[in-house]
């Protein structure tokens, strides 16, 4: 599951942190990202859900990361967008004067 190293990078986020999140260990994370143990069905649903992705992008099947979103985002655009959305409301609209005062 060599997306999962991806996306878990691109969120700006260890695999403690990670591990924490999904409610198991930092040893099962590291497998996972490995290719040393699988997650079931249930646990691909949550990392899937996490980062907001679909399964099939998760697990190779699909180049497309998410299933809402089919267009040309990188994992990169993805992290970003997974980032500003865990930003609490004041520091979504710095967010979106910082970006606004770059483009002009």
């Amino acid at each position: 599951m060599i997306r999962l190293k991806q996306l878990r990078e691109a969120k700006h986020i260890n695999q403690q942190k990670l591990a924490m999140e999904l409610n198991v260990t930092q040893a099962a994370i590291s497998k996972y990202e490995k290719g040393l143990s699988e997650p079931d069905i249930e646990m691909l649903k949550k990392i899937a859900g996490f980062f907001h992705v679909s399964v099939d992008y998760l697990i190779g099947f699909s180049d497309v990361p998410s299933m809402y979103l089919k267009s040309d985002l990188s994992i990169d655009d993805i992290g970003l967008i997974n980032d500003f959305h865990s930003l609490n409301e004041i520091k979504k609209a710095k967010a979106q004067a910082y970006i606004q005062g770059l483009l002009e």
